[in-house]
């Protein structure tokens, strides 16, 4: 039997969660199904992707009364990824209402952990003894190399590329494309840029930009 899976946000990001779900589709019995988005910019009703918008985000405790209903962020691109962790602590969810999502054309070692929330998008590689927090977004074609950490909010952009022992701050953000150096640390709330080539740590809260990276922003 299939749960229904609400969709915080209603962006690019949802979009690909509705791919994720559907991968499994040819795996057996799909543990989820779709039901439908909150969002706080779209009027109830309105559908997306063939999807209802089922109301606001405060709408999220109403419906958790339904006990087999579970939840997973979509919300969270460059310019909003320092708010993911508020925008869930906001719905006052317990954190066992919200899935774990791996795509079926996603690779991860059976040695990684990943925490609740977290979603594993189509042709990410997660290898062997990957620590993950809750509600972090690998996206399409991310490598995750061995022994790093990702903590909480975190979001890697599609082909970005985490080399070995790097840790990964809360609620940062890995720009597509992007290259870390084996054992950097990027802060907290941080944001590494399209492309960018990481060879030092990145301080909380800063913007860095470019091969080798420059810092755009200093924390804030």
């Amino acid at each position: 039997m299939q749960r229904p899976l609400i969709i915080l946000g209603t962006g690019g990001n949802a979009l690909d969660l509705l791919d994720l779900v559907e991968s499994r589709s040819g795996l057996g019995p799909a543990p989820w199904r779709v039901a439908g988005f909150l969002d706080d910019a779209r009027p109830e009703g309105a559908l997306v992707a063939g999807l209802p918008v089922l109301g606001r985000l405060a709408e999220a405790r109403r419906l958790a009364e339904d006990p087999e209903a579970g939840f997973v962020n979509a919300i969270g691109s460059e310019a909003s990824h320092r708010e993911r962790l508020r925008i869930v602590a906001g719905t006052g969810l317990d954190p066992t209402r919200f899935a774990t999502l791996v795509h079926a054309a996603a690779a991860v070692s059976s040695r990684a952990v990943l925490g609740p929330g977290t979603c594993i998008h189509a042709g990410a590689s997660v290898a062997g003894n990957v620590v993950i927090g809750a509600h972090v977004a690998v996206g399409p074609g991310a490598i995750v190399g061995h022994d790093t950490v990702i903590e909480d909010g975190a979001v890697l952009a599609p082909g970005c590329l985490v080399s070995g022992f790097v840790r990964l701050g809360r609620s940062c953000y890995v720009g597509a494309g992007s290259a870390l150096r084996q054992r950097v640390v990027v802060g907290e709330r941080a944001l590494v840029g399209l492309g960018a080539v990481v060879l030092r740590d990145v301080p909380p809260g800063a913007t860095v930009v470019g091969n080798p990276t420059r810092t755009l922003r200093t924390g804030a």
